[in-house]
């Protein structure tokens, strides 16, 4: 990679991690289970589709 390339991150999980790992995984359960909430009550998997396909 050319020295004067600047790569830019836009994930700062592992700072918000680090900074408050409670928080942070609160909600990541938190996201979690509104997945599977939504997956259960539409009938469609986490990426959108239709079950059995």
């Amino acid at each position: 990679m050319p020295d004067d390339m600047v790569v830019k991150d836009s994930d700062d999980r592992s700072e918000r991690m680090i900074s408050d790992p409670g928080r942070y995984f609160a909600e990541a359960r938190e996201r979690a289970e509104r997945e599977v909430r939504r997956e259960v009550e539409g009938g469609k998997d986490t990426r959108g589709h239709e079950r059995g396909e």
